[in-house]
């Protein structure tokens, strides 16, 4: 229907799945064991792996529309605990959006 545009999304979720596991790769709990936060910083990443892993699978399957989706409920999640302070991203301004 629009074979540029489908060529162009392809090519960004692809691009997008790197920078993912590029972050992954930086991402830690930040949270004591012991904090109230624990817990939800432990299912905050749960999540982020089981979107991040759905996003993968409809890629494998050309389905291009939901790994997109995917991949950005999954880097929403990254960016808000980021954010909040629940996960430490090594100050690393360029992977994930700092509050200062």
């Amino acid at each position: 229907m629009f074979p540029l545009i489908e060529d162009e999304l392809i090519a960004k979720v692809k691009h997008y799945i790197e920078v993912e596991e590029a972050a992954l790769s930086k991402l830690s709990i930040a949270v004591p064991e012991r904090s109230f936060l624990r817990k939800f910083a432990e299912d905050s990443f749960k999540m982020i792996k089981s979107y991040f892993e759905d996003a993968k699978f409809f890629y494998a399957k050309g389905d291009i529309i939901n790994a997109f989706a995917s991949l950005n409920y999954s880097y929403g999640w990254i960016d808000s605990g980021v954010r909040l302070g629940i996960f430490d991203g090594m100050r690393d301004q360029k992977l994930f959006t700092l509050y200062e």
